[in-house]
Parts: structure tokens; C-alpha cells; sequence
């Protein structure tokens, strides 16, 4: 295995995806905004708290105080711009991905479990992926190969299969549940799941936060914190304003029911929060697998494929799993047959989805350290170099940064090895993080 973290990522998939079974039983109880609420508020006060502990002891072993993180340069950090959405400032869009991405794309994902089937509602995972790739296509961020085409293709077989399944089940009056509403819910699921994997890739960094990372490691893992406790805390804020609109225009029966049951257990949190299944969402399949992606994210080593590509690959475990413990653990009926014919395919997908990532190509920021009788002419030389775009100066561990773009994984270990580390006599070469991107404009 070339990265270990994989694994961390492979158990967050199958932790999540035991919602579905985990959640359908508590809806004869509770509402889903009370489950919401709960699962999301309790876990981003988890993490704002956990990401204070962390700036505490790094603050604490650190005798140069310029190596201290500042609980307040982390405030100030969220009043800059993201320059890759929209030029919005970071609390902003913390708010747009807390309600649109996460609160809104659960609510429907909810709504979709009470009204269809396990099943039907894990093809949101596919659609959305179809959205994404054709919106990535459409803005040339990602070419549709062979491989990203079969993969798509099988995505929608494994759609079509399911869509038939639940019909032919709901034809025969078995106890399947499936109607035009509960698609309408598990496509706005997919179009927030669609938002939100988009939105998660296009935040920038400045240079002064860059320049720190490289100095203090745990800087990453703090920010990662802070940043996912106002995603979930703001999404919780956002959330208040749209249950007043449900509750001043019932446009929906369902929402309504829902809300009015919610008002009612708020009275009765704490006994509410005791429940195992409560328990078992916010510390099992929040808390744990967010740790899980956080750790892997800030210890990944790029080799041959990035954390985002992976990650990418390891999706569509959440839908298999969902569909899986659906019928293992909550006997949602499935006929054996179908079933072993999606899980196959959609395992075959995760391998073409593979063989897709490792053509893709790649956008790194390389950390250099040189000798200092090297340096005369060095950046020029750099520049030269097939694949590097920007080389800026730094202070700190490392001397210069490069903005490097080349057209596959290996081009990229050609010039870290052999022009960087045997030709120019690089001292230190250290890859900070890599995107996936696919087609470059012309420098």
C-alpha cells in the first residue's frame, strides 16, 4: 500500500455509511431537524474546543514565539477573501458550505430515507458524481477519458438497476415506499453533495499562512479544526432562519410536522441525547471520521496519488456500505440477485475511478532548500524547468516555493528527482500539497 493514511479514509467511507441504518430507526422518534441539531452543534463545539487544545500544547512546547498559533490570526484569517470562490471572505463561505453543502444536503438526504428506501436514496452518491464530473468537464478542470467515461456509465447502469428494483418492488405491493417526492429529495441531495464536493476544493491560501504551515506542521491540523467547527456551528445558525420560513409558510406538510416536533424536543434535549443512536451519530459517524480525513489530510505523502484524488476514489464505499448494512443490519428487502450484481459493479467503478485519478494531471507546491553558492541565477534555472510556473522566496525551514504544473504524477517525480534533487543539487525537496487539475492554460 503506497500510503497507510488510505485506510483512514476506507474507515471514515464505512463509518458513514452507517447512517442510513443507524437513522431510519429513530425517525419513528425523533425529528430530523432534532437529529440534526444534536449531531452537528454538539460535534462543532467538539472541534472548536479540540482545535483550542491543540493551539494550547503547541503554544506551550514552543519556546520561539513566532512558532505559537494565535487563536486571533485565526480570526483574522476568515475576514481575508477566498480569491477561488467568488472572492467572498472565509466566514462566508464557511456559512454557504455549512447550510448549503452540509445542513440542507442532509435535511433532503433525511427526507429521502423517510419517504423512499435506503437503496433508492444511495444513488444520490451517483448522480451527484455524474454532476460533478460533467460540471468539471464543462469548465475544463477535467477531461472525460475512457476510463472517466466507463466509470460513468457504469454509475448510471448501477441507477437504472436500483430505479427498477424499488418499481418492480412497489408494483408487487411489497412494503417499498417510492414516489416522484422521494426522488425530488434524493436529486436535491445529490445537487448539495454536488456543491459541496465543488465548493471543498476552491478555497485559497495565503501566502503568510503557506509560509507558517511549513514552519509549525500542527498549524495545518488547527486550522483544519477551526475550519469544520464554523462549517457545522454556522450551518446550525443558518439553519434558524430557514425552519422560521418553514414555520411562517408550510409550504410542506412533511417540513412542518417535522419543525413542529422539533419545537417540542427541544424541551427534552438532555434525554434525548442520551440515546445510543444519538450517541453512536455524533461520536461514530461525525466526530471519528472527520479525525480520520483530518489526520490523513495533514500527514498525506503525495506519492503517486493525492489525499483529493483518493479521496475521490473512496466515495462510492459510502453508498456500497449504505445499501449493504441496509439490508444486513435493518432487513430492507433487496432481491440477492441485483444486489450482488450493484455492489459488484459499483466496486468495479472504485477501480476505474482508479485507473481515471492516476492519469489525471496534477498542480503541486514543492518546498526547495538550496546551497547558498547555488543561488546566483537559481530562479531563472527553475523557471526554465518543464512544469514550474512561480518560484516566490520564503523564510523559514525552506528557502523557495515553487508552483509547479505538469501533466502526470510521473513528470512530476521526474523533475522533483531528477532535475530538482540530481541536476540543480537540491538540498531538500518536500512536496507541501498537490490538486488535481486537467487541462493548464498555456503559461
Amino acid at each position: 500500500m503506497q500510503n497507510k493514511y488510505i485506510f483512514n479514509l476506507i474507515l471514515a467511507s464505512i463509518l458513514w455509511s452507517l447512517i442510513p441504518a443507524i437513522v431510519v430507526n429513530l425517525f419513528d422518534q425523533l425529528s430530523i431537524f432534532t437529529i440534526l441539531f444534536l449531531r452537528f452543534l454538539i460535534a462543532g463545539i467538539f472541534f472548536f474546543f479540540l482545535a483550542l487544545l491543540f493551539i494550547f500544547f503547541n503554544n506551550k512546547k514552543m519556546n520561539d514565539p513566532q512558532m505559537r498559533i494565535l487563536l486571533r490570526n485565526l480570526f483574522k484569517y476568515i475576514n481575508h477573501r477566498n480569491k477561488r470562490f467568488f472572492n467572498v471572505k472565509f466566514i462566508y463561505y464557511y456559512c454557504i458550505l455549512g447550510f448549503f453543502g452540509i445542513i440542507l444536503q442532509v435535511i433532503f438526504y433525511f427526507l429521502a430515507l423517510k419517504e423512499t428506501t435506503i437503496a433508492f436514496t444511495m444513488i444520490g452518491y451517483q448522480i451527484s458524481i455524474i454532476l460533478v464530473a460533467f460540471y468539471e468537464h464543462g469548465v475544463e478542470a477535467e477531461k472525460l477519458d475512457f476510463f472517466k467515461v466507463l466509470y460513468l456509465i457504469i454509475l448510471i447502469f448501477c441507477i437504472s438497476i436500483i430505479s427498477h428494483v424499488q418499481f418492480q418492488l412497489y408494483q408487487h405491493k411489497q412494503p417499498v415506499s417510492i414516489s416522484f417526492l422521494g426522488f425530488l429529495y434524493v436529486f436535491s441531495m445529490a445537487i448539495c453533495m454536488s456543491f459541496l464536493n465543488i465548493s471543498m476544493g476552491k478555497e485559497s491560501f495565503s501566502k503568510e499562512e503557506i509560509e507558517f504551515s511549513n514552519r509549525n506542521k500542527n498549524f495545518k491540523m488547527v486550522k483544519l479544526l477551526f475550519k469544520i467547527s464554523l462549517v457545522f456551528l454556522t450551518g446550525i445558525l443558518f439553519m434558524i432562519p430557514f425552519l422560521l420560513v418553514v414555520y411562517f409558510f408550510p409550504f410542506s406538510m412533511i417540513l412542518t410536522k417535522e419543525l413542529m416536533q422539533f419545537l417540542f424536543e427541544l424541551t427534552i434535549l438532555p434525554s434525548i441525547l442520551i440515546k445510543w443512536e444519538i450517541l453512536f451519530l455524533i461520536i461514530f459517524s461525525t466526530v471519528i471520521p472527520y479525525l480520520l480525513f483530518f489526520i490523513a489530510s495533514v500527514n498525506w505523502n503525495p506519492y503517486y496519488l493525492t489525499f483529493s484524488q483518493w479521496e475521490s476514489i473512496v466515495m462510492l464505499i459510502e453508498p456500497i456500505g449504505g445499501i449493504l448494512f441496509g439490508v444486513l443490519l435493518i432487513g430492507e428487502f433487496f432481491p440477492l440477485d441485483f444486489l450482488i450484481i450493484v455492489l459488484f459493479l459499483l466496486s468495479i467503478s472504485i477501480l476505474l475511478r482508479y485507473a481515471h485519478e492516476s492519469r489525471n494531471k496534477v498542480n503541486a507546491l514543492i518546498l526547495l532548500k538550496y546551497k547558498f553558492h547555488l543561488f546566483k541565477g537559481l530562479p531563472l534555472k527553475l523557471l526554465k524547468l518543464n512544469g514550474i510556473t512561480r518560484v516566490e522566496s520564503l523564510i523559514g525551514t525552506h528557502d523557495l516555493l515553487l508552483t509547479v504544473k505538469t501533466n502526470s504524477i510521473k513528470e512530476l517525480y521526474y523533475l522533483i528527482n531528477t532535475e530538482l534533487k540530481t541536476k540543480l543539487e537540491m538540498d531538500d525537496v518536500e512536496i507541501l500539497f498537490m490538486t488535481q487539475i486537467n487541462k493548464l492554460e498555456t503559461i
